[in-house]
């Protein structure tokens, strides 16, 4: 009976055992077993050590346990169960941290927050809870034991470095300073000792100075300084009306000293205002001084006034006189002619011209009828001719030809008071002929109203001795002349002759005239 009692008993205690190893199981697996709770993966580059129901916490409370693992490409992807009431956002973080030194690891979640700020703009942004199936994104792998063993391994050729360089410096350079001190310890030695014997011969002169005989010098030294002392005392005693009147006269000049002062800051003050209200830009000198644009006018008035005068100081003038014999009408026409050059290649021309054919002027009369019989319009035209003056006013830009050699000069204005255009054409002959100076031919078109066609005068001047011309031409050449047409209209040919002046001859023709007109009023 006893044998079986005890195997009752030992049967007994088996089955107590696994009934309460069953209730832990449940009660450690409480809340993830079966379908409770969701999933949730992460990606891991090394999953040594994670194993299916391994633990995940989260402040050091389990709230799940790996579920699966697997391969995916060359990462390891682990699938965590957590509980159902578990909130994990989008930016939550997993740790694999260590639980012992036997290589166990378990993973630690940070949940996250509903919001967090946008790493590259810094701006809060929302996030949301994961569900089921979602990836939490931020993993945190704990450092194995292989990566400290290559870090050590990269570390160590390092350290050796540094201990060489440690090795060579203290036995070279350090121990060359060392020997350097020690030597010069050793030079100096004997001037420090030099010098403390120094000092205490001066420490025994002074005890003798103070001791003894020399003792009574110094005590009868010390009576004349006090004796000095009382007597320069009783002399400011006695001076003591003196001194005052000095120092009432010293007040006063202090204090006109001090009103100087005063009115020197007052000045300084409203210089420094003045300066201030320049420097503002205030008022007539400030803005003159501070306003860019005042500046720039003044500037561009100062060269434009440049400018003016220097035209004005390089203005030539040439004055020519020229008549023209008119061969078929038996008449003369005359010019005077002003040429005004501001630059060697422009000029302006203006001529006064007493042409026989005189200036003509044209009047239209319209009148209206109410006759069925006669033109409802009647125009009636009259012509007058005057012997008024034509006058002529042409800007003139001139171009050189064959390097200098040949001018061609181009006309543009009123010509004998009308419209017109010319073009001058000047040869030098000076190099040819020792007389023969210049060769000129001149083409003018004008007055388009008076005839058929335009007039159209051609002219060549010979300059055959300094300022003297020979002129000759054709005037109206595309207009024939009618049989008793008189000097009024049509082509005809001249000649005749021509003076010109520059400013010295004009300058010397008056420095003469005047002359002869001073000696002719003393007579």
């Amino acid at each position: 009976m006893k044998p079986t009692s005890a195997a009752i008993k030992v049967g007994i205690t088996a089955m107590l055992i696994a009934l309460l190893g069953f209730l832990s199981f449940r009660f450690v697996a409480k809340g993830i077993s079966g379908n409770q709770g969701y999933r949730v993966w992460c990606i891991f580059h090394d999953a040594t050590g994670l194993v299916e129901k391994s633990r995940v916490q989260i402040a050091g409370l389990n709230i799940g346990q790996i579920t699966d693992r697997r391969l995916e490409g060359s990462f390891a992807k682990i699938t965590i169960k957590v509980k159902p009431e578990t909130q994990l956002w989008s930016n939550a973080t997993v740790f694999k941290k260590s639980a012992s030194l036997l290589g166990e690891f378990y993973l630690e979640i940070d949940p996250g927050t509903s919001e967090s700020p946008d790493p590259m703009t810094g701006k809060m942004q929302k996030n949301h809870l994961l569900k089921e199936g979602d990836q939490i994104p931020n993993v945190v792998e704990a450092v194995s034991t292989s990566d400290i063993l290559v870090q050590v391994n990269e570390t160590l050729p390092v350290l050796r470095a540094i201990l060489q360089d440690v090795r060579k410096l203290t036995q070279g350079p350090l121990q060359d300073i060392a020997k350097s001190v020690q030597s010069g310890v050793d030079r100096n030695s004997a001037a420090a000792e030099s010098l403390l014997h120094h000092i205490d011969s001066i420490a025994l002169d002074i005890k003798g100075l103070t001791a003894g005989k020399a003792s009574d010098d110094v005590k009868k030294s010390l009576e004349n300084i006090r004796q000095i002392t009382e007597s320069v005392k009783s002399l400011v005693g006695k001076g003591d009306t003196e001194i005052g009147s000095t120092g009432d006269k010293l007040r006063q000049d202090l204090d006109k000293i001090g009103s100087a002062v005063d009115n020197l800051n007052h000045t300084l003050e409203n210089m420094a205002a003045v300066t201030d209200k320049v420097k503002n830009g205030e008022g007539t000198v400030g803005r003159l001084l501070n306003d860019e644009t005042i500046a720039n006018n003044v500037e561009q008035i100062t060269e434009d006034a440049s400018g003016f005068i220097r035209s004005l100081t390089r203005l030539q003038t040439l004055i020519g006189l020229r008549s023209e014999y008119n061969v078929l009408a038996n008449t003369l026409k005359t010019y005077v002619a002003v040429q005004l050059m501001s630059r060697p290649d422009k000029y302006f021309l203006i001529e006064l011209i007493d042409d026989p054919r005189g200036f003509r002027t044209e009047a239209r009369t319209y009148t209206t009828t109410d006759d069925p019989s006669k033109p409802q319009t009647t125009n009636t035209e009259t012509i007058t001719i005057t012997d008024r003056f034509r006058f002529s006013f042409q800007l003139a830009k001139r171009m050189y030809l064959l390097n200098g050699r040949m001018a061609l000069t181009g006309r543009f204005g009123i010509k004998e008071s009308t419209g017109g255009i010319g073009a001058d054409l000047e040869i030098p002959l000076s190099l040819a002929s020792r007389w023969m100076k210049t060769l000129t031919f001149n083409l003018d078109l004008f007055d388009f109203r008076t005839n058929i066609y335009p007039r159209f005068k051609i002219l060549a001047a010979l300059e055959f001795y300094k300022h003297i011309w020979i002129v000759g031409g054709v005037d109206d050449v595309f207009n024939g002349r009618g049989p008793g047409a008189g000097v009024s209209t049509g082509r005809d040919y001249f000649f005749g002759a021509q003076l010109t002046f520059n400013d010295d001859d004009i300058r010397a023709l008056l420095t003469i005239g005047g002359a002869a007109i001073l000696g002719s009023a003393g007579r």
